[in-house]
């Protein structure tokens, strides 16, 4: 298997980024505890900041200052389409960025 990448990403609401990853699967992250649990995120409170990020492989913000992972956004955040063959994806987007 290849390397997890973000290929494009879009804000929803509140705290909450879709993004698409190499893989195919389209999945939704609300960062809202990862803002509030981690320093480096802090900045990311401002919602005017938190919405201006850019794609690389990944999300970036602030120049590349602040990033995260693809595997852990991943990890972190549901599918917003469930596909039959997505049995482990048992929860939908609604769930975790409905606020």
């Amino acid at each position: 298997m290849e390397f997890l990448e973000i290929i494009n990403a879009q804000y929803t609401k509140g705290y909450c980024i879709e993004a698409t990853f190499n893989n195919g699967k389209i999945r939704e992250m609300d960062f809202s505890e990862i803002i509030e649990k981690y320093p480096v995120f802090k900045a990311l409170a401002d919602t005017n900041v938190f919405k201006n990020f850019i794609v690389t492989d990944t999300l970036e913000w602030n120049n590349g200052a602040i990033d995260i992972a693809p595997e852990y956004f991943y990890e972190h955040s549901v599918p917003k389409y469930t596909f039959p063959e997505d049995k482990d994806d048992s929860l939908v987007a609604e769930d975790i960025c409905n606020h």
